[in-house]
């Protein structure tokens, strides 16, 4: 790996620096990653540094570090927020990804009346642009049409607004890409992207993880964060006061006479005014919170020359990969495996390990499935 030092305003590279990786460089789709690197003041062979050039260009919010893969292609990219007492063998860099910029951020006061979704996008990246880092926009009308009005006095981060606007059903998906300018790789263009679903949704991906081939190891999760998971649900449609067409409530009876007190989730769709709709809504809004999030990251390889399998300047998030995990030995039946899943799943995030030769995909169940042990 290649750690590239760039102005984050403009872009331009500086420098390339030997780092190594501290901490996990996580990314993750519709939010903010992290992660810490070390500049250290010996090189491999215990020799230090006479000229530590890197250290002036390495600034907290002025400089953009990339993480790139041998032959340049950019696999993580992160802004230094704050500056650490160097120790006896080098100094630590904390970063957060670029899209922590609309969180340092307000929404000024703006009025939308009947416009798409995407404009709404647009206008935000837009408003954190003046005097700001210079993101370009990318984001294709939807055909979803919204209303909103943000007030300067609510005193409310554009990133937080993103997020309100991202997860009011039927939703988007966003990220901010950096990518090459040009052939020499002088300079980086950063990109606002939004689609209703990012990445390429396939049944028949061209990615896979598979146990034996690049898979190490994996651990499934089920969050039960705000906007994972509920036990009463309810889809609001068009209308106002009274007439407003609202779903009955989809309640999860089994969880709730378990133990689980009340988790409500509510969502709002656009052009919904008749209640068959709103009513399937409900039903989706049922599959997708009932039960919490299924997660799954998964260990992987990191490709090197000659290798095939997938990494993580391969693809997109949000691309869909097939999976065909078979790990660990179930302590009851030892014939059986302690997790097994077979299933094609989008990408929802990544992290870089430390040891450069592993990274870590996170997967995300949209259909509601379940792992477990074989049967």
């Amino acid at each position: 790996m290649r750690f590239i030092i760039c102005d984050l305003i403009t872009g331009t590279v500086l420098d390339e620096a030997p780092l190594v990786i501290a901490e996990d460089l996580t990314r993750q789709l519709k939010g903010v990653g992290e992660g810490k690197f070390f500049a250290p003041f010996f090189d491999g062979e215990g020799r230090l540094y006479k000229n530590r050039y890197w250290e002036k260009l390495i600034v907290p919010w002025k400089s953009l570090i990339l993480v790139t893969d041998e032959d340049g292609r950019i696999i993580w990219h992160g802004i230094p927020n704050s500056t650490a007492t160097p120790g006896i063998n080098g100094q630590e860099i904390p970063c957060r990804t670029v899209e922590e910029y609309l969180l340092r951020r307000y929404m000024p006061t703006a009025e939308f009346l009947d416009v798409d979704q995407a404009n709404i996008f647009a206008a935000m990246i837009n408003a954190a642009n003046v005097n700001g880092i210079g993101l370009e926009v990318d984001a294709p009308l939807t055909g979803v049409i919204l209303e909103r009005l943000y007030q300067d006095a609510e005193n409310t981060r554009i990133g937080d607004r993103l997020t309100e606007l991202s997860n009011a059903s039927p939703g988007f998906d966003w990220m901010i890409d950096i990518q090459w300018a040009d052939a020499a790789q002088s300079r980086v263009r950063k990109i606002a992207r939004m689609r209703p679903t990012m990445g390429n949704r396939t049944t028949t991906p061209e990615h896979a993880f598979i146990s034996g081939v690049n898979i190490t190891d994996a651990t499934p999760e089920t969050r039960w964060g705000q906007g994972d998971a509920a036990t009463l649900v309810t889809a609001v449609g068009d209308g106002e006061g009274e007439s407003r067409l609202i779903s009955a409530p989809g309640i999860d009876t089994i969880r709730e006479a378990a133990g689980w007190p009340r988790l409500e989730e509510r969502r709002n769709f656009s052009g919904v005014d008749s209640e068959e709709t709103i009513a399937a809504h409900m039903a989706r809004m049922k599959q997708a919170f009932f039960g919490g999030q299924t997660l799954v990251t998964l260990e992987a390889k990191i490709p090197g020359d000659g290798d095939y399998y997938t990494g993580p300047a391969d693809l997109t998030l949000g691309d869909t990969a097939q999976v065909n995990v078979r790990v660990g030995q179930d302590p009851v039946d030892l014939d059986e495996f302690a997790i097994e899943l077979d299933a094609v799943w989008p990408v929802i995030g990544y992290s870089l390990s430390q040891d450069m030769k592993t990274w870590k995909p996170t997967l995300a169940d949209l259909t509601g499935g379940d792992i477990g042990a074989s049967g």
